[in-house]
């Protein structure tokens, strides 16, 4: 079996937010990298010659030797993050406050009515959807050290606060579907790709 190739650290944050995003545009790549459009698009070229990433209609998605790929760059490009114990101490923090997301997730998508019963959320209730999202800008705020350690290493994970905070003010705005919109760079979209960024970083596995 041909081992995967190691990517320079350029092509796997590229790749890698292709491989976060299922789908993507080479507008939003830029976005996501802070990287010039023709940047991206050179980027992208050697991406589909290495048979990494396919475009189609505008739009880029991971093959099927993309997780590969970015598994045994990321071995290389993160052995100080996965060494360094202030890291690993609030990973495993940080495992207690996913767990809590989630069930304030559930509770923006379902009210419980007693007794094990729980109704779709009509969101009719502004009362009660203020207390779920005041529950999520707390959560959001207990993951500033993880990340503040995490840009220490690689600058990057810097995008995370402020999607958060976009999100959090269109929310504040009465956008409400960003908070689990899956179509939008909603609370939960951003979330669940950093959750899956932290992960692949540390060359750990999903538990949940």
């Amino acid at each position: 079996m041909t081992a995967a190739p190691t990517l320079p650290k350029a092509a796997y944050d590229v790749l890698n937010v292709v491989a976060l995003k299922k789908m993507v545009t080479v507008p939003d790549l830029a976005g996501a990298t802070g990287r010039p459009e023709d940047a991206v698009t050179e980027m992208l070229s050697e991406l589909t010659g290495r048979e990494l990433v396919a475009v189609a209609g505008g739009a880029v998605l991971p093959t099927d030797g993309a997780e590969p790929a970015l598994k045994a760059s990321a071995d290389e490009h993160y052995a100080g993050v996965r060494s360094d114990p202030a890291v690993a101490d609030l990973v495993d923090r940080f495992e207690t406050v996913n767990a809590q997301f989630l069930v304030t997730m559930s509770s923006w998508q379902q009210i419980d009515t007693g007794g094990g019963h729980k109704v779709a959320n009509d969101h009719s209730d502004a009362a009660y959807d203020e207390k779920v999202i005041g529950r999520l800008e707390k959560l959001i705020r207990r993951l500033t050290p993880l990340l503040d350690a995490l840009t220490g290493h690689d600058p990057r994970f810097a995008g995370y606060p402020a999607r958060f905070a976009a999100a959090m003010d269109a929310i504040d705005a009465g956008g409400h579907e960003l908070v689990s919109s899956p179509t939008r760079d909603s609370v939960h979209t951003i979330w669940f790709e950093f959750h899956e960024d932290l992960l692949r970083t540390l060359g750990r596995e999903r538990t949940e």
